[in-house]
């Protein structure tokens, strides 16, 4: 009845509402009809009795044709549960035969395989008895031809014996005379040895002098392009404020092909940091430095260092 009440909140309470009407109605309506039988109110109050009764009775008809939904409803459900039903026990009986099929087929498998076991096992005895006999006789086979072997190494070992001691005279006589012939040869090779060393040694005496030479001249040139590199960076140089008379100090600058300066560094300071910064500032905005062009000197300039004093401009 809860959930009728809760299915259907609005015609439940149009229901009730009219029946309370009803029931005032007739409380207080019969006792204005007994005190004022010909007044029109009275009228007015049976025209309004009827009106609620035909409402009653639609929602009478409402709610009985509600209850035969519901009742139908109901039905269906049962009627659908029970095909559930009727369903979930023949899946059930299904699957019992299907287990008994499969207990069936597991059963003829087991009794197959017992079956072939047995046959396996007859099968492998035999094949175990021939075995042994195939064995055997391999056995005899084999020990036979142990014996021939072993004779005929013997026959082999006296024939090789022989041959062994013939060959040994022949290896000594051979050695003797190779060993004649390797002294020559070795005494006349080590001559020609000597004489090749000899003038590999004065050709890379004579080379070593002309790279000597080689790496001196870039040296020198490379220390002409220093004393540039000095004066472009003291064209570069803003004097820093105050007093920098005597101030000096030792510059490390690294540089790549085409005189960029990647790395400039005071590692000698002139004891005043605003000098040295002023030089390092300078040595940058300079870049790129005068460099040769030949790589040779080039590399005697990739790190190059000069003491920068401005004392001497």
């Amino acid at each position: 009845m809860i959930n009728f009440f809760k299915k259907y909140p609005v015609a439940v309470g149009l229901s009730v509402l009219l029946h309370v009407l009803l029931v005032v109605f007739f409380i207080f309506g019969v006792d204005f009809l007994d005190e004022k039988p010909a007044a029109k109110p009275a009228v007015n109050i049976v025209k309004a009795t009827v009106i609620d009764g035909a409402k009653v009775k639609a929602e009478a008809d409402k709610l009985k044709k509600l209850a035969q939904d519901k009742k139908r409803k109901e039905k269906t459900r049962l009627d659908q549960l029970k095909k559930k039903r009727l369903a979930e026990e023949k899946k059930l009986a299904d699957l019992k035969r299907k287990q008994l099929q499969e207990q069936k087929k597991i059963a003829k498998s087991n009794a197959e395989q017992a079956a072939k076991k047995a046959r396996l096992k007859k099968e492998a005895a035999l094949a175990k008895k021939e075995a042994a006999l195939a064995e055997k006789k391999a056995l005899a086979k084999k020990q036979a031809a142990v014996k021939k072997k072993q004779a005929e190494a013997e026959q082999r070992k006296k024939i090789a014996a022989e041959k062994k001691r013939k060959d040994l005279l022949a290896k000594e006589k051979a050695r003797k005379d190779k060993a004649a012939r390797d002294k020559v040869a070795r005494d006349k090779a080590l001559k020609e040895q000597q004489l090749r060393e000899q003038a590999i040694r004065a050709r890379a005496m004579q080379q070593q002098m002309l790279e000597d030479e080689l790496q001196q001249q870039a040296e020198d040139k490379a220390n002409g392009f220093v004393t540039l590199i000095t004066g472009r960076v003291e064209q570069s140089w803003l004097q820093p404020p105050g007093d920098i008379a005597g101030l000096a100090c030792h510059v490390r600058v690294r540089l790549i092909p085409g005189g960029e300066v990647i790395d400039v560094q005071v590692i000698k300071s002139s004891g005043n940091a605003l000098f040295d910064r002023s030089v390092e500032r300078a040595t940058l905005k300079a870049s790129p430095l005068p460099v040769s062009s030949d790589p040779l000197v080039f590399s005697k300039m990739r790190v190059i260092e000069f003491i920068f004093d401005p004392s001497k401009q």
